[in-house]
């Protein structure tokens, strides 16, 4: 009696769970709920369509579907349960883990969402599984009962049924009993297991952020993606997206102008992107189109577009676009600065002048930047150069100026300070002032470590030569030449040290060098035909001589004249 008791409950219970399934007691919102339920069909790049579940989410052409279906499509469209078809504009969201994608229509004409459960579903509570959106209308929805509730990320529910369903509902909707979404029916993973459902609020909590540029989940959708909701993260994405993909970065620029047409960044990113490309009438329109736009940002579109002129003008590459002008570009840097002065507009207005060789001006700019935010060792380096190129003796107030720009940097001189060691030293050379040159010289080597040119230490044994700095000059020289060995004017230079400090042989034997490198300089010669006087040599100095002589060198000719 017991096991028939058993085995007739264990039938009525299926008899049950049958009844359930046929939607013996069809909800009243199940025909409105349906009209949510669509089918996502996603295009490979061949053209190849596959298709899968979605459901529309609220009243802004929103839905939801799977990831694993939209991965690597290149375009998607969603088809009411009209028939009607409207096509998939952006990505909002997407997580491969939990297999759901979130979807923004262009147009969605007046399709209805269904609204999110308010409460989350309670264990042993009754919930309904939408068909198909391609099951006849007559198909009832599938009961089941949430057999467990688990958390993840702390605020959302992974419920698990009490029964498992078919792979064909995988991504329907899940009703509670008010006919609001609970979540997206996925499937066991293993066949025979009870289903899961993910809660509604996951997939529509999914956005783009900031640092979502590298991500690799939306990275595998080729349908363009939304921006972050705010100007400064849509702003920063862009930036990390980069401009590899032009179409992308074309689209991406677009978006932000047409959710923030007031603000200059997106004209200024567009624009600057298509100068970069040698577009520069299309930038031009770009810009054009922002200061009609954000006017209050002008000043931020001015300077953009006077570095852009700038660029294209004085950087050579590119043929120059007739209406940009360094006139032009000087004069969008006095508009920036007009309605909102800044000291990076007067930058950009002394490196117009510069390039305009007003150099006065410029040097003015530059100067009045040295008590601004912009102070810095450039500023007085550029001041500098300005003065170089005025007429006027002005040696001691450019040595100034780099020394203002050297008294910029710490003690000890830190490595970055090297350049403008080296451009003091060249103006103390002059000014007259050659030991204080030389010890710029020795500055600049030891702050690069002593890994220096062949060129550089014929250049400071020249100064040290005038400085009387002999054993300096010798070492100096030597230097050169062991960096340069084939180089005959290295070699003449030391075999006319070497005479000058008494050490005849070792000129001599340079001088030698010097010749067997290039027979052709008649300063060799001259050298090695004094050295061998100086030996007592006579007529194979007189020889010597008389090569320079005949090489065109007049000191060897008025040196043989006198002989004679």
């Amino acid at each position: 009696m017991k096991t028939y008791s058993k085995v007739a409950f264990v039938c009525l219970c299926a008899l049950f769970h049958t009844a359930a399934l046929c939607g013996a007691k069809a909800p009243k919102w199940l025909k409105k709920a349906r009209q949510a339920q669509v089918t996502v069909i996603v295009f490979d790049n061949a053209g190849n369509p596959r298709e899968a579940q979605g459901v529309v989410m609220g009243d802004s052409g929103v839905v939801v579907t799977e990831y694993d279906v939209m991965r690597g499509g290149v375009r998607a469209d969603v088809v009411n349960p009209q028939g009607e078809t409207f096509a998939v504009h952006r990505i909002l969201g997407a997580n491969s883990m939990y297999n759901v994608c979130k979807l923004q229509l262009a147009q969605y004409g007046k399709m209805k969402g269904l609204s999110m459960a308010s409460t989350p579903a309670q264990p042993r509570t009754e919930v309904y599984i939408l068909p198909t959106s391609k099951a006849d209308k007559n198909v009832p929805c599938t009961t089941d009962t949430v057999a467990k509730d688990e958390s993840f990320r702390d605020r959302f529910h992974y419920y698990t049924l009490s029964s498992p369903a078919p792979e064909r509902l995988a991504g329907c909707p899940v009703m509670n009993a008010e006919g609001d979404v609970v979540g997206l029916l996925q499937m066991a993973v293993q066949e025979g297991k009870p289903s899961y459902v993910i809660d509604a609020a996951y997939p529509m909590s999914l956005c783009v952020q900031a640092i979502d540029a590298g991500n690799d989940d939306l990275q595998a959708l080729p349908i363009p993606k939304a921006l972050p909701q705010s100007a400064t993260d849509a702003a920063s994405y862009i930036y990390l997206a980069g401009t590899r993909d032009s179409a992308r970065y074309r689209q991406l620029t677009d978006d932000f102008i047409l959710a923030w047409p007031d603000s200059a960044t997106g004209y200024v990113m567009q624009a600057e992107w298509l100068a970069g490309q040698g577009h520069h009438e299309q930038a031009q329109a770009v810009y054009d189109q922002g200061l009609e736009k954000a006017k209050a940002r002008a000043d931020e579109l001015h300077y953009s577009l006077s570095r852009m002129i700038y660029a294209s003008c004085v950087d050579g590459a590119s043929t120059p676009y007739g209406p940009w002008t360094v006139e032009r570009a000087l004069a969008e840097a006095q508009a920036a600065d007009s309605l909102r002065p800044l000291s990076i507009y007067t930058k950009q207005q002394a490196d117009c002048l510069y390039a305009l060789k007003r150099y006065a001006e410029a040097q003015d700019r530059y100067l009045a930047l040295t008590h601004t935010n912009l102070r810095s060792p450039e500023m007085f380096v550029y001041a500098s150069l300005c003065l170089q190129r005025q007429e006027g003796e002005h040696a001691d107030s450019i040595v100034a100026l780099l020394d203002s720009a050297v008294a910029f940097y710490a003690q000890p001189l830190p490595r970055e300070a090297a350049p403008v060691v080296l451009m003091r030293a060249s103006a103390l050379e002059k000014a007259g002032r050659k030991r204080e040159a030389v010890a710029d010289y020795n500055t600049y080597e030891h702050l690069n470590g002593g890994n220096m040119t062949a060129n550089f230490y014929y250049t400071r044994e020249q100064l040290e030569v005038a400085c009387r700095m002999y054993p300096a000059a010798l070492n100096d020289i030597e230097r050169a030449v062991r960096l340069s060995p084939d180089d005959a004017v290295l070699r003449a230079e030391q075999a006319a040290l070497n005479y000058r400090v008494g050490q005849v042989e070792e000129a001599v034997e340079a001088a030698r060098e010097a010749i067997r490198i290039d027979p052709e300089m008649p300063d060799s010669y001259r050298i090695l035909g004094v050295c061998l006087r100086q030996q007592g040599k006579k007529a194979e100095a007189k020889e010597q001589l008389q090569k320079a002589a005949d090489l065109g060198d007049t000191i060897a000719k008025g040196m043989l004249e006198k002989e004679e």
